[in-house]
């Protein structure tokens, strides 16, 4: 039996005021950005007959994400595109994802970071990796 791990693109958590989202957009972010989703096999040992990658993109503005998840058959993540816009901000090590105006959204670890490369840790066995 396939098992596939569904990653919604909304998941709570904490926030902080609309003001310093503001300052924390770093200037190198914006633009359009490659993403791979991968997460290794053996996370999921009772799994063997599905893929454990995903691409899509992300693509930052001034003020808003729009993150694009192309699922598709057979993938661990999900068989279906999605694909969700919401405003964005980087506090310390972290990408925070907001949906709504004050209402928190994905949290994503900066794992690594450098102009033309971001790595990030989505949970403990989840990572994406942007390329420009």
């Amino acid at each position: 039996m396939k098992k596939l791990l569904f990653i919604p693109l909304i998941v709570f958590a904490c926030s902080t005021s609309g003001e310093e989202k503001a300052d924390n957009r770093p200037s190198e972010w914006p633009g359009s950005w490659k993403a791979e989703w991968e997460t290794p096999p053996e996370s999921y040992p009772e799994v063997s007959d599905m893929e454990f990658y995903m691409n899509g993109s992300f693509v930052f503005t001034e003020d808003s994400l729009t993150v694009t998840a192309n699922g598709y058959p057979e993938c661990i993540f999900n068989v279906d595109t999605l694909s969700h816009t919401q405003s964005w901000y980087v506090s310390n090590d972290t990408l925070f994802l907001v949906n709504e105006p004050n209402t928190p959204g994905m949290t994503y670890r900066v794992a690594s970071k450098s102009p033309e490369r971001i790595r990030l840790q989505l949970m403990e066995d989840i990572f994406v990796t942007l390329t420009k």
